[in-house]
């Protein structure tokens, strides 16, 4: 299968609205750089001022700056001629404003080009008519990053599951491999992490809850706040009227997320909205540290109750508690859970499980239409 599609090189536009970094923007990176690998042409058209822009160009993939604003006409006439001019068989649009600036432009421009919506939260979509429009008329295919925002769209939206694909982030193993990372710093206690851009509902404040409870039961517990993000004011502030300074580290926006990971014992994801897969679960996994994550979008997919680590209900400060105590308690649990979820990454969360079903469905949209 492979081998057809690489006989014929294609050129796979991305196109994104968001200003911010964080999981998606850092997926369709790394889906283009894996998609160049593989022989492809790629190419992203985004806002000159986002960060996407700015993090592609120094990778070395191809920009174009788009103002993608859905009441601007100046922005379908520029998409549309990129679509034209670059010869696009394969458009991915990802956030609300690009979807419809370059779906219609797409839909204008009379090439055979095929349009995939990927949707990587899992926010209920709308019912009305526009909603179905953008997703479910327009485009040729659905992209989901879990299994459960495939079965929500089909269930509550009412969209044609046969045109969606659950495809969920993958990972580079040979960067996420516990047998060869050296750990960024050495914290002297038993080490528990979040990691994820600051917003409300990833939960910091229920991880931070949980910290006097589990200080109770293991005093040498240290505790480290990965990322940046619009909440940092007020987890900042929330830790200091826990009196939880000289416990808790706000390391900020971090590249060297491996090392971060070989420093931790064990990941807290206490998200309770919006969520997919996580990349920052499924990363750990990878290095073998054990999960304790709230059961919310896609999580409990990976997050295997038991068995890869904990799945706990959200918002439970007390449960978060309840499975770190258990962990410290249990070193053999731990070095379990590590090695089972290294196994599920490994046989289907890898980098190349994900280029090789984007290229199936590639293959698949050019075939049949």
């Amino acid at each position: 299968m492979r081998r057809g599609l690489r006989s014929k090189m294609l050129t796979i536009l991305h196109t994104e609205s968001s200003d911010g970094w964080g999981g998606q923007e850092i997926r369709i990176l790394q889906e283009s750089l894996g998609m160049l690998n593989r022989g492809h042409r790629v190419i992203i058209a985004a806002q000159e001022e986002s960060n996407i822009f700015r993090r592609a160009r120094e990778k070395g993939i191809e920009v174009f700056p788009v103002h993608l604003q859905k009441k601007n006409p100046l922005s379908f006439l520029r998409m549309l001629s990129i679509i034209k001019e670059e010869r696009v068989d394969i458009l991915n649009t990802h956030s609300s404003a690009d979807s419809w600036v370059a779906t219609i432009a797409a839909r204008l421009s009379r090439r055979p080009v095929r349009i995939i919506r990927t949707r990587h939260l899992s926010t209920p979509i709308g019912r009305s008519v526009l909603s179905r429009l953008i997703y479910n008329v327009l485009p040729d295919a659905i992209i989901t990053t879990g299994e459960q925002i495939r079965q929500d769209m089909i269930g509550y939206n009412n969209f044609d599951g046969s045109r969606i694909f659950s495809i969920p982030t993958g990972i580079d193993l040979g960067r996420f491999n516990p047998e060869q990372v050296r750990p960024a710093f050495r914290s002297g206690g038993f080490a528990i992490g979040m990691i994820g851009v600051l917003r409300s509902w990833k939960g910091h404040r229920f991880f931070i809850e949980a910290i006097p409870e589990i200080l109770r039961h293991i005093p040498e517990a240290v505790f480290y706040i990965v990322g940046d993000g619009p909440q940092y004011e007020n987890i900042k502030n929330l830790i200091r009227d826990h009196s939880l300074n000289d416990r808790v580290s706000m390391l900020g926006h971090r590249e060297d997320i491996p090392e971060i990971l070989a420093s931790l014992d064990l990941l807290v994801h206490p998200s309770f909205a919006n969520e997919g897969v996580p990349q920052s679960v499924l990363q750990a996994m990878a290095m073998e540290r054990p999960v304790i994550a709230s059961d919310a979008g896609s999580i409990g997919e990976v997050v295997i109750n038991g068995k890869t680590g904990f799945l706990i209900e959200p918002k439970r400060p007390d449960l978060i508690a309840e499975g770190v105590i258990e962990l410290y308690r249990n070193p053999g649990l731990v070095v379990a859970f590590g090695k089972a979820g290294r196994k599920l990454i490994r046989d289907n969360y890898s980098i190349d499980a994900m280029l090789d079903k984007l290229e199936s469905l590639y293959k698949r949209l050019l075939t049949y239409h």
